[in-house]
């Protein structure tokens, strides 16, 4: 973590000469790649050229660079200073309190670390406060905490706090990126990502001491439980791929495994996998054939995958790779590195904790064994190092988690849509975020951050203005709710002027708002979900409909040409693909182009450049008056169902109503906006 800034500016220096510092270079670094700052001469900042440096977001460092800027008062009143803080998130953020702005206090009370903020934040902000011409950018992909920061907060030491008060920008989605949406979102219909790692794995994997095979016994995983000997030989078969594909050979390649923060833990961990991978290698030498071995993973693997040769040229690739495994354990104990620069090309089995946290890059990463939980969204997102860019080996990606993990993450693709939605929001508006509240969805389990950084934020009433609730939760383990369910939507089509075919559907306009308030309440959802609370929903439709809105009410029902079909409502239905994330889970149900079916112009009237469709577009273009009820016949068999022939899954798009509450988290707004 670091902080580039743009007040201190290569390592060589400009002359002073006798008609003053003489331009040699037109910028003068103040660090180096192996040395952080150091206080030095403060006439160096006569020179009229700009400076830079790159500190570490380290009290001690960010200390020394603070008390020079301080001796050398008289040359930075006026500089303009661009601080760049990196991963904000992470230790900028104040956990602590301010010292209010009275005058009227002594020495004692102001060096009270009770009342000051966080070692950190303050030196940050001390910094911007050596001049009257700071700017402040900061950079997360996980900015849950920067937007909760006080917009009022003042230290009278220090000054204000780091809230982002004139701008938040969502960065542009850059191609080829893999992030929640792409596997836990609707973009991850079709893939076959994740694996669930049982209980007693997750168990034997955090006992105090590894199991310990006595002989070789080839198709038994006994040195490490089943589910991470699976992944392992998961990871030689992608290596495998890799190797076989046109300009893959000859890359880093790695697996990550992330079971416990504990040092401890990490290291017996990586000695089960040396010890099994050992076996192998061994058992191999002594004649054995790993072949069916690795062929009955292969078979589960190659689901989904271009295979560049046959199953048996994989299969020797793949075995070919686990003589080449490499185990590495990256903790602060063992002092370990990827060292891929210096050694390029090598299969990494990655074992560690926060060192795999954030800010580090797995180069090659396709397969991750990953067990840790957290409290908080933030958290867990940057734990997630198997996002980012995987161009050419995409469809290697595999994740081996626990069912309730794999629901988090499920979740948390809407809590990042509800963000992204409410920052584009802010754009439109032509708004700064200190004059308009950024909403950010609630998660059923994990708080948004850690309490201490989020002391600002509050949640308010109900309400689903702009949004597009959808069961992304299902009662899949409770027959009776699901045949309950598909006879609630049968009898509600039959009554439903389903009389349009558009848009892969049937489209039914101008049904009343309490023949859909009807629907809602008597609809069975699960019992954990948060995102769609069918009775609540209900409730807030018709406090909307006594106000004048959303009176009119549009029914798609989603029916994609499949030989799969159904009778719904007395129509033939296809059925709808989608798989389990988790037990009860299914991601993303919504397909965006469906928010559109019912405006003027269809869905194609909210492209964007990229051809991909614009929900948030759709929903703030639909008029206050207009909600639409989208059914989702699912396919029982692709969930696992044989006591029905579909799943009934639900989503709402709502349009901007007048109601200011929310079920969101918000930050606060400044008290004179």
């Amino acid at each position: 973590m670091s902080i580039p800034f743009a007040i201190a500016r290569d390592l060589r220096r400009p002359k002073l000469c006798a008609g003053g510092w003489k331009l040699e270079h037109r910028t003068i670094v103040l660090t180096s790649s192996t040395e952080d700052f150091v206080e030095q001469d403060v006439q160096i900042l006569q020179s009229p050229v700009p400076f830079l440096a790159v500190v570490k977001k380290n009290f001690a460092v960010l200390t020394k660079l603070d008390r020079w800027l301080q001796s050398a008062a008289s040359y930075m009143a006026e500089m303009p200073v661009l601080l760049i803080d990196d991963e904000a998130d992470q230790a900028s953020i104040n956990t602590k309190s301010n010292r209010p702005p009275d005058l009227t206090v002594s020495d004692e009370d102001d060096s009270d670390d009770n009342q000051a903020p966080s070692k950190i934040n303050a030196l940050i902000r001390s910094v911007l406060a050596r001049t009257t011409k700071a700017a402040y950018i900061a950079y997360t992909a996980t900015p849950f905490a920067n937007i909760l920061i006080n917009p009022d907060a003042v230290d009278r030491r220090v000054g204000e706090d780091l809230f982002p008060k004139d701008f938040v920008i969502q960065l542009p989605r850059p191609d080829g990126y893999t992030g929640t949406e792409e596997l836990f979102g609707v973009q991850a219909q079709g893939r076959d990502v994740l694996r669930t790692v049982p209980e007693e794995d997750v168990q034997a994997l955090r006992a105090k001491r590894a199991h310990k095979m006595a002989e070789i016994v080839i198709g038994q995983h006994d040195s490490v439980p089943t589910s991470l000997s699976d992944a392992l030989i998961s990871f030689c078969l992608g290596g495998g791929v890799r190797n076989l594909r046109t300009g893959l050979a000859g890359k880093s390649h790695t697996m990550l495994v992330h079971v416990s923060q504990r040092t401890v833990d990490q290291e017996r961990i990586a000695s089960a996998i040396r010890e099994q991978v050992e076996l192998w290698r061994e058992a191999e030498r002594q004649g054995q054939r790993l072949d069916a071995l690795f062929g009955s993973v292969w078979d589960k693997f190659k689901v989904g995958i271009d295979a560049p040769a046959d199953d048996q040229a994989v299969i020797a690739a793949a075995i070919a790779v686990l003589r080449q495994l490499v185990i590495l354990v990256l903790n602060s104990v063992t002092g370990e590195n990827l060292e891929y620069d210096e050694k390029p090309g090598r299969h990494i089995v990655a074992v560690g904790g926060n060192r795999l946290s954030r800010g580090l890059t797995l180069e090659g990463l396709t397969v991750s064994y990953f067990l840790r939980t957290a409290s908080m969204c933030d958290t867990l997102l940057q734990m997630a190092r198997w996002y980012g860019f995987r161009r050419g080996y995409e469809d290697l990606i595999r994740i081996w988690t626990t069912d309730g993990i794999a629901r988090w993450f499920s979740e948390l693709a809407l809590v990042e849509q509800s963000m992204r939605d409410s920052i584009t929001a802010l754009a439109r508006a032509e708004r700064r975020p200190d004059q308009m509240v950024i909403r950010l969805r609630a998660h059923s389990d994990l708080l948004l951050t850690a309490r201490n950084k989020s002391g600002t934020s509050r949640a308010i009433r109900d309400s689903w203005a702009g949004e597009h609730p959808q069961t992304t939760l299902l009662p899949l383990s409770d027959p009776n709710k699901l045949q309950a369910n598909r006879v609630l939507a049968d009898e509600f089509l039959s009554a439903v002027p389903l009389s349009l075919k558009c848009h892969g559907g049937l489209l039914a306009r101008d049904v009343p708002a309490d023949f859909v308030c009807a629907f809602l309440r008597a609809y069975g959802v699960n019992e954990d979900i948060v995102a769609f609370r069918s009775d609540q929903l209900a409730d807030w439709i018709v406090e909307r409909a006594s106000a004048g809105e959303l009176i009119d009410w549009s029914v798609f029902v989603a029916s994609p040409p499949t030989p799969r079909e159904i009778t719904l409502g007395g129509q033939r239905i296809g059925l709808v693909r989608r798989r389990r994330i988790s037990s009860e889970s299914i991601g993303i149900l919504i397909d965006p182009r469906h928010e559109g079916v019912d405006l003027r112009g269809g869905p194609d009237a909210y492209r964007r450049e990229s051809g991909t469709y614009d929900a948030e577009a759709m929903r703030a273009a639909r008029p206050a008056t207009q909600g639409l009820l989208i059914i989702y016949p699912l396919d029982a068999g692709d969930l696992g169902i044989d006591h029905t022939d579909s799943v009934i899954a639900l989503a709402l798009s709502l349009p901007n109503t007048s109601d200011a509450g929310s079920s969101w988290v918000v930050n606060r707004m400044v008290s004179n906006g």
